[in-house]
């Protein structure tokens, strides 16, 4: 780390304003772990969550360079700390408005695709830690393919859920998107998600990601980009397979569905499948 940065980070924490002061076992400190889309620039930036007097760190697997982290040229609010071992301590002096949100672009190294990030600031929860990891290919993907798109083109022989989830509703595009079953292999499963248009006339919204989370039991939270294989598109519906591993021991499963610039929220969905068909 450079000579002075930890006494800038405890100069800028000690300075918050008591308001701000918060026990970091409170249940909405967030430890997570990050795992980077392959091609960075074609979906929605990752959302970090961070508070005034409260110190996030980034944790990445390559060090940073000189320069290799960007804020808009007028962002006074933010102040950066970069480490020598490939982290970044960001503290922000104020928190930001309820509907702000703050770019910040990081470059890991000369061979990787620069990450995008959106800094905000949120009631429910803030990130104090956040590990950013690169995703490890799949060794039975030919086969977790060729199972998906034989379940696009069965659908009678789906497992289907009771009760469809709603996972994303967007009044702006006039489309829904619902999880409509699960089929589970040991601990793979097979997501159906349809995306429908609920205006006549229109197309349905545009999935560029699908996104998966899971509560681990270190408490930590797994982010990962699902496996996504879609069918043909049709008029007003189109249906896609959204394919992952449960981690082992994680307590729950969420799913977030992102459009080329509108990152969806998360939204559980079942840990067991529910058989409505003989």
């Amino acid at each position: 780390m450079r000579p002075g940065s930890w006494l800038l980070v405890l100069s800028l924490l000690l300075s918050a304003p008591a308001s701000a002061q918060v026990r970091l076992d409170s249940p909405w400190i967030r430890r997570r772990m990050l795992v980077a889309p392959v091609r960075p620039e074609q979906v929605p930036p990752l959302a970090l969550q961070v508070r005034a007097g409260m110190a996030s760190l980034l944790l990445f697997e390559a060090p940073l360079r000189l320069g290799a982290v960007t804020l808009p040229a007028d962002e006074k609010r933010l102040q950066l700390v970069p480490m020598d071992n490939g982290s970044l301590i960001i503290v922000p002096t104020t928190d930001l408005g309820e509907d702000e949100q703050i770019p910040l672009t990081v470059e890991t190294g000369p061979d990787a695709r620069p990450l995008r990030f959106v800094l905000v600031t949120r009631s429910d929860a803030v990130d104090i830690q956040v590990r950013v990891v690169k995703g490890e290919p799949s060794t039975d993907a030919a086969a977790v393919e060729s199972l998906a798109r034989g379940l696009l083109s069965t659908p009678d022989g789906r497992a289907t859920l009771g009760v469809p989830q709603q996972t994303v509703d967007l009044e702006t595009r006039a489309s829904r998107g619902e999880a409509e079953s699960v089929l589970w292999m040991e601990r793979r499963f097979f997501a159906t998600v349809a995306l429908r248009s609920r205006k006549k006339g229109t197309s349905p919204w545009r999935l560029v990601q699908a996104r998966l989370r899971a509560a681990l039991t270190d408490g930590v939270l797994l982010e990962w980009p699902t496996h996504l294989v879609s069918g043909e598109a049709g008029p007003i519906r189109q249906r896609h397979i959204l394919t992952g591993v449960l981690p082992e021991g994680a307590s729950r499963l969420e799913l977030a569905l992102d459009g080329e610039d509108s990152p969806g929220a998360f939204q559980p969905l079942p840990l067991e499948e529910v058989r409505t068909h003989p």
